[in-house]
C-alpha cells in the first residue's frame, strides 16, 4: 500500500494541498478527484471491520475466492476501474507537481476510458462528470467519494460505512451477483484494495467464487514489471569479466541466466544490457511517516529532520547502497559490454513517467545526483543501456520501432501495435500485422522474433492466471560492443490492463461498422491517438467533431477528460492511411 495519511476528508470542490517529502505545500489542482487515501494501519482496520481478516489473510482468501477469468460476452458484467497501487499514479501525479508541471488526472482517465471495454449492459461503477458522459445511457452505480485518489479507497470507505447507505448505493452490483454467479467484475488490476472490495463484495452477495477479468495478483504484482527481466547489479558483478574479443551476445546470455524470469521459469528472453537497482530500505525511510496526502484547510507538513534523524541511520544506509549498486550497474555497462550511454526508469513505474534517457555513464556527478532522486522515492530502479530506436516516418509523425504485443482473455492477440511516442510518454498505437508490418520499416524477421517471444511467453504464464497486459518492445542499436546491429528485445511487462486495449476493442468495432469492406476479405487497420482537449471539449463536444463512417472510413471519439487527456480511434484498410489520418484529425482539434 502506498503511504498515505488518513483523515476526514471535505468535498473535492474545495481547494486541496498536499505537502511534499521535502516539506514544500503545492496546490492539488487539475483534477477531478482529491488526494486523500487510506493510511496502512487504517487499511488493517477496514480489512478486519469488512471480512474479520487482516491483510497477510486476505491473500490467501483471495487466491480461493477469487478466480481470474476471460471476457464472457454472452453475460452482463460489472466494471469498475480503479489506478492500481503497483504503478505508483499517485506518486507520478506528486512529482509533476513538485516540479511545477500539469498533472495526468490519472483516476478520472481510467474511469472515463474504461466504458469503452464494457460489452453490452454492463454495469458501470464511477464517480467523475467524464466517466458519467461516456457512460450516459448505460445502467451504472455512482458514487459519491470525490475525495479518494483512488476508487477502490472510495469504494471501501463506503463499504466500511452504515449498512443502510452502502445497501443503496451499490445494490445494482450486489443485485448482479446475485442474480448470476457467473457475472465477471472487470477491474484495472487485482491489487490489495481491490482485492479487500471485491472478498466484501462477493461475501454480501452470498455468492462461492467470484469472476474476475484481471490477472491474478502475483502475475501482476511479482512478473508484471521490468526487474524480472535484468540481473541484480550485485548478482552480475560475481561474473567474470568477457575476455577480450568475446561475442558480446555470450555476456548478454550469461546475464541472462541471472534473470529472475530465468532462475524461476527457466525462460530466456531477448533483452537489452541492464541492471536492477535494488531499494534496501522500507517506503518509511524516504518519507515523514504516515504519508503527504492532507486535506482542505489542515496541511500536513512532514517533519524538517525527516528520516535523516533516524537513530539507527537505516535511510542513509540505505541510500547509500542504492547509489553504490547505481555506480556498479553504470560500470558493468561501460566495462561489460562497451557502453557510453543509459536509460534510468522505475522498474514499477507506468506510462512513460519518471524515465531518465541518455545517462552519461562515466560521469559521477550526473549518477550521483539521479541516485539522490531516485532513492527519494523508494522504489527498485532499473539502468538499461540507452537504446537508439530504428526510426520509420509517416506523414506527420516518426515512429521509434517500439512496438507492443498483448494477450486479451488469457490467449495471445493478433499481430502487434506500434506505438505513438512522444519522449517516453505513450500517446497511442497503431495496429500491424503480417501484411502491414513491413511498411512501418519492421523487417520480416524482427517482426517473427517479437511474435516468437511474446508466444513463449504467454505458454509459460497459461494456466497460472494471466488474462491480460502487454510486452513492450524494443527494436534498436545500443552501440558498444555490438556495434550498429540492431537488437529485438523486451523492455516492459504490463501486465494489467493497458492502453493497447482501446486499439483491439476498436478494431473489434470497426470490423462490424466497416462490414461490408470486412467481408471482401481487405484487411481493417486501426490507429488511435491521445489529444490534450481544451477545457471546454466535453465528450458530446469531442464526438460531434470526431465521429464519422464513410464505406472505407471509421472515426470515434473514445474520451475525454478536458483539459487534461482524451483518445481518438481512426479506422480503414490501411494501417499507414489509419496513423496519417488519427494525425491529421488530432492537428484539426489542436488548431
Amino acid at each position: 500500500m502506498s503511504t498515505v495519511e488518513s483523515r476526514a476528508v471535505h468535498p473535492a470542490s474545495e481547494r486541496w494541498e498536499v505537502a511534499l517529502p521535502d516539506g514544500r505545500v503545492v496546490p492539488w489542482t487539475g483534477f477531478h478527484v482529491g488526494p486523500a487515501g487510506i493510511a496502512p494501519r487504517e487499511f488493517a482496520h477496514i480489512c478486519r471491520r469488512l471480512l474479520g481478516l487482516g491483510p497477510a489473510e486476505v491473500e490467501a482468501a483471495a487466491r480461493e475466492e477469487l478466480r481470474p477469468a476471460g471476457a464472457t460476452r454472452d453475460r452482463p458484467g460489472i466494471v469498475a476501474y480503479s489506478p492500481p497501487m503497483a504503478k505508483r499514479m499517485f506518486e507520478g501525479a506528486l512529482e509533476s507537481l513538485a516540479a511545477g508541471e500539469p498533472a495526468e488526472d490519472w483516476p478520472t482517465i481510467l474511469e472515463a476510458r474504461s466504458v469503452c471495454l464494457a460489452h453490452a449492459d454492463d454495469l458501470l461503477i464511477g464517480r467523475t462528470a467524464p466517466w458519467k458522459e461516456a457512460a450516459a445511457g448505460r445502467p451504472v452505480v455512482v458514487v459519491p467519494d470525490h475525495d479518494h485518489f483512488h476508487l477502490s479507497h472510495a469504494l471501501l470507505r463506503l463499504a466500511d460505512g452504515p449498512a443502510d447507505r452502502w445497501s443503496r448505493i451499490l445494490g445494482p452490483a450486489i443485485d448482479r451477483l446475485r442474480a448470476d454467479p457467473a457475472c465477471v467484475v472487470r477491474v484495472y488490476a487485482l491489487d490489495e484494495p481491490m482485492r479487500v472490495l471485491l472478498l466484501w463484495l462477493k461475501r454480501v452477495a452470498g455468492v462461492d467464487r467470484l469472476l474476475v477479468e484481471a490477472n491474478a495478483p502475483e502475475i501482476t504484482e511479482e512478473w508484471g514489471h521490468k526487474a524480472v527481466l535484468h540481473p541484480a547489479a550485485r548478482a552480475a558483478h560475481d561474473l567474470p569479466a568477457p575476455p577480450p574479443g568475446r561475442d558480446p551476445f555470450d555476456a548478454l546470455d550469461e546475464e541472462t541466466e541471472l534473470t529472475p524470469l530465468y532462475r524461476v521459469f527457466g525462460l530466456a528472453v531477448p533483452r537489452l544490457p541492464g541492471y536492477t537497482v535494488v531499494w534496501d530500505g522500507g517506503p518509511g525511510d524516504t518519507a515523514a511517516d504516515d504519508g503527504i496526502r492532507t486535506t482542505p484547510g489542515d496541511v500536513r507538513v512532514p517533519d524538517a529532520t525527516g528520516d535523516e534523524a533516524l537513530a539507527n541511520g537505516h535511510a542513509h544506509g540505505a541510500r547509500d547502497a542504492f547509489a553504490a549498486q547505481l555506480f556498479l550497474a553504470a560500470q558493468l555497462l561501460r566495462e561489460r559490454h562497451g557502453l557510453r550511454l543509459g536509460c534510468l526508469k522505475p522498474v514499477r513505474g507506468g506510462t512513460g513517467q519518471r524515465i531518465h534517457v541518455g545517462v552519461p555513464l562515466d560521469d559521477p556527478d550526473v549518477l550521483a545526483a539521479l541516485a539522490r532522486q531516485a532513492a527519494h522515492s523508494g522504489e527498485d530502479y532499473l539502468l538499461e543501456a540507452h537504446a537508439d530506436y530504428l526510426r520509420h516516418a509517416v506523414t506527420g509523425h516518426e515512429f521509434l520501432l517500439a512496438p507492443s504485443v498483448h494477450v486479451r482473455a488469457g490467449a495471445l492477440a493478433d499481430g502487434m501495435a506500434l506505438q505513438f511516442l512522444n519522449g517516453t510518454m505513450w500517446e497511442g498505437n497503431v495496429f500491424l500485422d503480417e501484411a502491414t508490418h513491413a511498411a512501418f520499416g519492421i523487417t520480416r524477421d524482427h517482426y517473427a522474433r517479437v511474435r516468437r517471444a511474446m508466444a513463449d511467453f504467454v505458454r509459460l504464464f497459461q494456466g497460472r492466471g494471466l488474462i491480460n497486459g502487454g510486452v513492450d518492445f524494443a527494436i534498436a542499436r545500443v552501440g558498444g560492443r555490438f556495434g550498429d546491429t540492431p537488437l529485438v528485445a523486451m523492455q516492459d511487462l504490463n501486465l494489467s490492463a493497458c492502453g493497447a486495449d482501446y486499439l483491439h476493442a476498436f478494431l473489434e468495432e470497426s470490423r462490424t461498422a466497416l462490414g461490408a469492406l470486412a467481408g471482401s476479405g481487405t484487411g481493417i487497420s486501426a490507429a488511435t491517438k491521445v489529444i490534450r482537449p481544451a477545457s471546454d471539449m466535453d465528450l458530446p463536444r469531442l464526438r460531434r467533431l470526431v465521429d464519422h463512417r464513410t464505406p472505407t472510413s471509421y472515426a470515434r471519439a473514445l474520451t475525454s477528460v478536458p483539459g487534461n487527456w482524451g483518445l481518438i480511434a481512426v479506422a480503414c484498410p490501411d494501417a499507414v492511411r489509419a496513423a496519417e489520418e488519427v494525425l491529421a484529425l488530432e492537428a484539426r482539434l489542436t488548431a
